[in-house]
C-alpha cells in the first residue's frame, strides 16, 4: 500500500490558491478589456447586482408604518392576550366579582386596584372581600348561586383573583403578603364553616364504564330523542375512557382529527382496522399543547362490542354516508360489509380509508334539531358541555350509582391506569395526559388506594381485584336510590311557604298585565275611531300628545307583561330549587337509613324487595330498531373468525338504520318515585304491547286502523291521532298509535311537535301522499283532511 505525503502538496495546493486569488492578472485583463474600445458593452452581470441591492421586497411596509406598530403596542396586555378564551372568561367574572364589592363599598373598583399594595389594610380588605364572596347568593344577571362551600373553591378564587391584580397593575403581592393571605383564608373558612377537604372525585374504571354502556344503551327511563344522540355519547365515553382525554378535547374533535387505515398483519391474516385519533383542542395555558395521536386498534372477539368504538364510529359513519367516493358506476365504500372485504395491496403495510372532504370540518360530536316530521344533524354545531355533562348524570342515576357521573371521571380512571401501568413510563403519562411533571397527577388527581395493603404485608395473597371493586362506581349500585320525587311528593312542593309567595306574584302581575293590555287597547280602538291611523300625514299638537299617550300605555303593558314573564320564571326556578332540596334529603335519608333496615330485615328473615334493572326491561316502550341493535351489540363473540366479522358486521349495520329512529317518551318506573303523568298524555295503565308485524313487514290491523281513523269524511270529526305521527316510519309503533286524551290534546300536541319547529324543507303527508309546502298550507291540510284544527296566532307558529 502506498503512503501519500499530503503535507507538502497542502501547503503547495494552499499557496497556489492564494496566489491566483491575490493575482492582479486577472483584474488586469479585464481592465484592459474594458479600455479595448473593440470590446462588447457593458456585462449584463454587473447590471443586474446592482439592480438586486436596490430592489425593494414587495411584502414589506414603509418605515412609519413599523414604526407606528411599535408605538401601538401595549406591553401590558401581552399576558392576557396569550389566555385562552376560556381562561380570559373566567378572569372577567372574577374582574365583576371585584366590582360588584366595590360599588357596594361605594368606591371606585378602577382606583381600588391601584390602591392594592403590600400593606395591613391590604390585608383587611381581602379579608371583608373573601368573606363577602362566601356570603353572596346571586351570580351574574342576578342568577341564584350556590355560593362557596369548600374551602379549595375559596383558595382557588384567590387565585383568579391575583392573577386579575396581575392584569391591572402589571405586578403582583410579595410572598409575604401571600403568606397573609393564606392565612386570611383558613380564617374566613373557618368563620364560614367551609368544608376543609376538596371536592370529592370519583374514577370510572372500565367495568364501570362497561355497566354506564350497558343501561346506556337499554334504558327507556330517559330519551334522547333520536338513536344518533344516544351512539354519539357511546362514542364519546369510549373514546374517553380509552385515551383519558380532556372532555373539551373531545367534545371539539373534527372528523379530520379521525383516521381509519387497516393495517397489515405481520404474522399473516386479515388486516386490522385501527383508529388513528388525534385531538388536537386541548387545554392551553400561555400556548397550545401539541396533540397526541391515539392509535386504536380493532379488538376481535371482543367480549362486549359496547366498547368498541370501531362498531359505533362506522355506524354513524355510513349513516352520514361519509366515506369518499369517486366512481360514478362502479362500487363504492358504504357498508359494513364491503369494508370488511378489503385488504391491503401487496406491497403496502396498510389502507387509508379516506373521508369525505367536505366532512373534514364538520363535528364528531355534535348537535341534533328537532324538525316537523324528525330530526336534523347539525354537523357545524358541536355538542355543548352541559348537554354532555346531563346526559351522563341522567344515565348514571338510571344505572344505581351512587356519585355522580362527569366527564372528568373517565380522565382520572384512564389517568389511574397509566400510572399503574409497567407499559407505561412517568414520561410518556405526562405525554398522553399533557401534563408538565408528575405532581400535576398526585396533587389534582383522586388516586384511591385500590390494593390489598393487608395481602402485601402479611403475605397471605392478595385480593387487589377485589378491593378494586370496592372502589368503583359499581360497588355503589343501588337500583332504588331515591333520585326521583313521587307524584304526592310534586305536589306537596306547592303547600310551600316560598314557592306559595311567588304563585300569588304571578297572579297578581298576570292580572296586572291584563288590565293594563285592556286599557292599551281600549285607548288604541278609540283614538283610532276618533282620529284615523295616528301616523298619517301631518299631525296636531292634539294628535301628537295623544300618540305620546298611548305609547306610554304600551311601554306600561310591556313592561307588566316583562314583570309577569319573570314572576313565572322565578317560580319555576323556585319550584325546582324546593325539588332539588327534596331530592337531597331524600338522598342522605337513605344512606343513613336503609342500610339499617336491609340489615334488620336479613336478621328478621324477611326478604328484601330490592329492584334488579334487567336488560330489556321495557321491551315494549322500544321500536324494533331499537332491540335488534341492543341485540347485535350485546350478541356473544362468534366462534371463529368468519362468525366474528359477521356479527361486527350485524351491530354496524343495526347502527345505521337506528341512528336515523325516532324514540318514544320515557318509561316510569314501576316503584316510588314515579313521575306523574302529563295532561295531554293517555290515562296512566300498563304499557302497549308493540303491535307485531307479519311476515312481509307490513304493519298489522292495528296501524291499518290508526290509519284510518285519521282520515276524515265530515267537517264535525275530531281525531285524536296525529296524522303525521302514524305516519312517520321511524317512530316507536307505540308513539305512532297513540290516543291522546282529546282533539284539544292532539291539537297541543301538534302545535309544539310539527306546526311551531323551524322549517328547512317541505313537509310530507305519508297518509295522503302529498308535500306541504309551508305552515299554511300544513294548516289548512290538517283541519280539512284530518280534522286537526289550529287557532293559534300566526307569531306563535313563527309565521
Amino acid at each position: 500500500m502506498t503512503v501519500l505525503d499530503t503535507g507538502n502538496e497542502s501547503e503547495s495546493d494552499t499557496s497556489s490558491i492564494l496566489t491566483e486569488l491575490f493575482s492582479d492578472d486577472e483584474l488586469d485583463d479585464d481592465s484592459a478589456t474594458d479600455l479595448d474600445p473593440d470590446s462588447d458593452s457593458e456585462d449584463p452581470d454587473d447590471e443586474s447586482d446592482s439592480e438586486d441591492d436596490e430592489a425593494v421586497d414587495e411584502g414589506q411596509l414603509s418605515a412609519e408604518e413599523y414604526l407606528a406598530k411599535a408605538e401601538q403596542l401595549d406591553v401590558s396586555q401581552l399576558r392576557q392576550k396569550r389566555y385562552s378564551p376560556k381562561t380570559q372568561e373566567k378572569l372577567d367574572e372574577t374582574g365583576e366579582y371585584w366590582n360588584r364589592h366595590c360599588r357596594l363599598l361605594g368606591v371606585d373598583p378602577s382606583q381600588q386596584w391601584h390602591w392594592i399594595s403590600d400593606s395591613d389594610d391590604t390585608v383587611r380588605f381581602l379579608y371583608g372581600f373573601f368573606g363577602w364572596r362566601c356570603d353572596i347568593r346571586r351570580g351574574k344577571n342576578g342568577r341564584r348561586c350556590p355560593g362557596i362551600r369548600y374551602k379549595s373553591s375559596l383558595e382557588s378564587f384567590w387565585k383568579w383573583w391575583h392573577l386579575v391584580l396581575k392584569q391591572k397593575t402589571s405586578s403582583g403581592l410579595s410572598k409575604d403578603t401571600m403568606v397573609k393571605v393564606d392565612d386570611v383564608i383558613a380564617l374566613v373558612a373557618e368563620e364560614k364553616k367551609l368544608e376543609l377537604h376538596r371536592r370529592p372525585k370519583k374514577n370510572m374504571y372500565i367495568e364501570d364504564v362497561a355497566e354506564f354502556a350497558r343501561v346506556l344503551l337499554t334504558t327507556t327511563e330517559t330519551t334522547f330523542g333520536c338513536g344518533w344522540r344516544r351512539i354519539q355519547l357511546l362514542f364519546y365515553i369510549q373514546l374517553a375512557a380509552i385515551t383519558a382525554s380532556r372532555p373539551g378535547a373531545l367534545l371539539h374533535l373534527r372528523y379530520r382529527d379521525l383516521g381509519l387505515k387497516l393495517i397489515r398483519d405481520p404474522d399473516g391474516g386479515r388486516p386490522h382496522l385501527f383508529i388513528f385519533l388525534k385531538p388536537d383542542f386541548t387545554k392551553r395555558f400561555l400556548g397550545k399543547k401539541p396533540p397526541n395521536e391515539f392509535k386504536i386498534p380493532e379488538i376481535i372477539f371482543d367480549p362486549t362490542l359496547a366498547l368498541s368504538p370501531h362498531v359505533t364510529l362506522l355506524s354513524m359513519l355510513f349513516h352520514i354516508q361519509g366515506f369518499k367516493r369517486i366512481s360514478k358506476t362502479g362500487p363504492v365504500l358504504d357498508s359494513a360489509a364491503k369494508l370488511y372485504s378489503l385488504d391491503v395491496p401487496n406491497g403496502k403495510g396498510k389502507q387509508d380509508l379516506h373521508l369525505k372532504d367536505e366532512l373534514l370540518d364538520k363535528y364528531v360530536f355534535c348537535q341534533v334539531e328537532r324538525e316537523t316530521t324528525g330530526y336534523r344533524l347539525l354537523l357545524d354545531k358541536r355538542m355543548t358541555a352541559s348537554t354532555l355533562g346531563s346526559q351522563m348524570r341522567r344515565v348514571g342515576e338510571i344505572t344505581g350509582f351512587e356519585d355522580i357521573v362527569k366527564p372528568y371521571c373517565l380522565r382520572y380512571a384512564g389517568a389511574k391506569a397509566f400510572n399503574n401501568s409497567d407499559e407505561v413510563s412517568e414520561a410518556l403519562q405526562n405525554v398522553i395526559l399533557q401534563h408538565s411533571d408528575i405532581r400535576t397527577f398526585i396533587n389534582h388527581y383522586e388516586v384511591d388506594v385500590d390494593v390489598d395493603t393487608q395481602g402485601v404485608i402479611r403475605e397471605t395473597g392478595s385480593q387487589t381485584d377485589l378491593v378494586r371493586f370496592a372502589c368503583s362506581l359499581s360497588a355503589s349500585i343501588d337500583p332504588n336510590r331515591p333520585f326521583w320525587l313521587s307524584p304526592e311528593e310534586s305536589k306537596s312542593l306547592n303547600s310551600l311557604p316560598e314557592v306559595g309567595a311567588w304563585q300569588d306574584a304571578v297572579h297578581r302581575r298576570k292580572r296586572k298585565w291584563k288590565d293594563r293590555a285592556a286599557k292599551f287597547e281600549r285607548a288604541r280602538i278609540a283614538c283610532q275611531a276618533r282620529f284615523g291611523a295616528l301616523g298619517a300625514g301631518t299631525m296636531s299638537k292634539s294628535r301628537c300628545r295623544v300618540q305620546k299617550k298611548l305609547q306610554e300605555f304600551e311601554e306600561q303593558t310591556q313592561e307588566a307583561k316583562r314583570r309577569y314573564d319573570r314572576a313565572v320564571r322565578e317560580l319555576r326556578n323556585e319550584k325546582q330549587r324546593q325539588r332539588n332540596r327534596r331530592i337531597r334529603e331524600n338522598l342522605q335519608r337513605y344512606r343513613d337509613e336503609q342500610p339499617v333496615i336491609d340489615v334488620e330485615s336479613q336478621l328478621a328473615g324477611m326478604m328484601i324487595d330490592t329492584k334488579v334493572i334487567k336488560t330489556l326491561e321495557h321491551q315494549d316502550a322500544m321500536s324494533a330498531q331499537h332491540l335488534s341493535y341492543i341485540g347485535s351489540m350485546m350478541a356473544a363473540p362468534g366462534k371463529t373468525i368468519e362468525l366474528e366479522y359477521q356479527r361486527r358486521i350485524r351491530a354496524t349495520d343495526e347502527g345505521v338504520v337506528y341512528c336515523g329512529m325516532e324514540e318514544g317518551r320515557p318509561t316510569r318506573r314501576t316503584i316510588p318515585p314515579r313521575r306523574s303523568p302529563s295532561d295531554d298524555e293517555e290515562d296512566s295503565g300498563p304499557p302497549a304491547k308493540r303491535p307485531r308485524c307479519s311476515a312481509d313487514g307490513e304493519p298489522d290491523c292495528a296501524l291499518q286502523s290508526a290509519i284510518k281513523s285519521v282520515v276524515v269524511t265530515e267537517p264535525s270529526q275530531r281525531p285524536v291521532i296525529c296524522f303525521l305521527c302514524v305516519g312517520n316510519p321511524q317512530l316507536p309503533m307505540s308513539k305512532r298509535t297513540m290516543k291522546y286524551k282529546n282533539p284539544g290534546s292532539l291539537t297541543r300536541h301538534f302545535v309544539r311537535t310539527h306546526a311551531k319547529l323551524v322549517w328547512t324543507k317541505p313537509v310530507r303527508c305519508n297518509v295522503c301522499l302529498i308535500d306541504l309546502k309551508d305552515k299554511m298550507a300544513l294548516m289548512r291540510h290538517a283541519e280539512s283532511e284530518h280534522g286537526t284544527v289550529c287557532r293559534s296566532h300566526p307569531s306563535v307558529l313563527g309565521l
